[in-house]
């Protein structure tokens, strides 16, 4: 694959996962994926997919806008901003119906045209502060 249509699936990937509320597409993601997110131990294709379920669970109507895509060889690298509203439980925070605006940094490696491997940072901390969790600075 080139380099411009592993960033075309690239960016499909954040798309799908918020069409689909969360899991995963098996048409873009290769068999022995695995993802890398923040402290979070290694997780597979079913648990990435429990991760991202878990998010929308507490914000319905969560988003990725797409910020920059970068590209070489195999790897692209997402820089990503996440918005939605916590209206449902997440983590074991009750509902706080205020709105998040997280970015993210995402390097995704290829295989045979499918994401093979992601790791992934977002302001963790931001967020909990966005929410009203953590006392901001």
């Amino acid at each position: 694959m080139s380099t411009e249509q592993n960033k075309t699936i690239a960016r499909q990937f954040f798309m799908e996962q918020d069409k689909r509320k969360g899991p995963l597409s098996p048409d873009i993601v290769a068999a022995g994926y695995v993802a890398r997110i923040g402290s979070n131990p290694p997780m597979d294709m079913a648990g990435h997919s429990g991760f991202g379920a878990a998010f929308y669970q507490g914000f319905p109507d969560l988003y990725h806008t797409i910020d920059d895509v970068i590209a070489e060889g195999d790897k692209v690298v997402v820089r990503f901003t996440v918005r939605g509203a916590q209206t449902g439980d997440f983590m074991g925070i009750p509902a706080t119906g205020r709105a998040i605006e997280v970015s993210a940094t995402a390097m995704m490696t290829f295989v045979d045209g499918k994401v093979a491997q992601l790791t992934a940072q977002f302001d963790q901390l931001g967020m909990m502060q966005q929410l009203g969790v953590i006392p901001g600075s």
